[in-house]
């Protein structure tokens, strides 16, 4: 195994992030075809038990490219990819408004209509709603609460495919929370309640959106639930440790979820069981 890995011994102890990223390859090399299911649920359950760099190479050592570097950069090809689709989709959106209205003489002037299109930046994500399943659409919801209230900051929240859900202490007092629900725009609910005082906090920032995409993206074979979807991840601090969990499903009722930190070091995985 290349990279961080092979500069150490294979007696060095394994942290929870060279597990990570060990798993991270695995489920580069089952997308890729290299590995079979069976194979991939074996060894990524290997990984997250190994106590040294020599356990987690043995189990990568057989594969090609297999470093931690290939593995994010894969994901990150992914998301480039999705952007750069929605993009098109709005550009085109926009050549074909105008073809039409240039070809019949009894519309109005096509220059006023120009002139409001150009005054919206091209976003990545264009409709009022996101699928915050995904990481593109998390990544795209910090942005958009950390513009609309100024921080990052938490309680709890809640991710669905079209809407999302907020804990958070009010802005009045931190003795009393608000919830705030998320549908393309943020709506905070008419009354706040109280909030004990040492409630634990989650700072959004602290995601890391590139391993959270990973992990995503082999759930269905970590859990053991084949043709998963993902129906929410929940992010928050139990016993003050901050934690994400990520639950799928999938429509023969197989359901299964994990649970992991912020930087992406695996926490606990709980698999389907037939």
């Amino acid at each position: 195994m290349s990279g961080a890995l092979a500069t150490n011994s294979s007696r060095t102890r394994a942290r929870d992030v060279d597990r990570a990223d060990t798993c991270a390859v695995l489920d580069t090399a089952f997308a890729d075809g290299q590995i079979t299911a069976d194979e991939h649920a074996g060894r990524t359950a290997d990984a997250m038990k190994a106590s040294t760099l020599g356990q987690l190479d043995l189990l990568v050592r057989d594969l090609q490219k297999a470093t931690p570097r290939n593995a994010v950069a894969k994901v990150r090809r992914i998301d480039k990819i999705w952007y750069l689709a929605a993009a098109s989709v709005v550009v085109a959106t926009v050549i074909g408004f105008a073809a039409l209205s240039g070809g019949d003489e009894s519309a109005p002037a096509a220059a006023p209509v120009e002139q409001e299109i150009a005054a919206e930046p091209l976003a990545p994500i264009v409709s009022s709603t996101l699928d915050t399943t995904t990481a593109s659409g998390i990544r795209e919801f910090i942005t958009r609460y950390n513009n609309k209230f100024g921080t990052t900051v938490i309680d709890s929240a809640n991710f669905y495919d079209g809407h999302a859900s907020v804990t958070r202490a009010a802005p009045s007092s931190p003795n009393l929370k608000e919830d705030i629900d998320f549908r393309g725009g943020f709506a905070p609910r008419e009354s706040a309640t109280s909030r004990a005082a040492d409630t634990a906090i989650f700072d959004l920032a602290s995601v890391d959106i590139d391993k959270l995409a990973g992990y995503l993206a082999g759930a269905s074979a970590n859990l053991n639930v084949p043709d998963a979807k993902v129906s929410h991840i929940g992010m928050g601090s139990s016993s003050g440790r901050p934690g994400i969990s990520i639950y799928v499903e999938n429509a023969l009722g197989a359901d299964g979820w994990m649970e992991i930190a912020p930087d992406g070091r695996p926490i606990r995985i709980d698999p389907f069981q037939p």
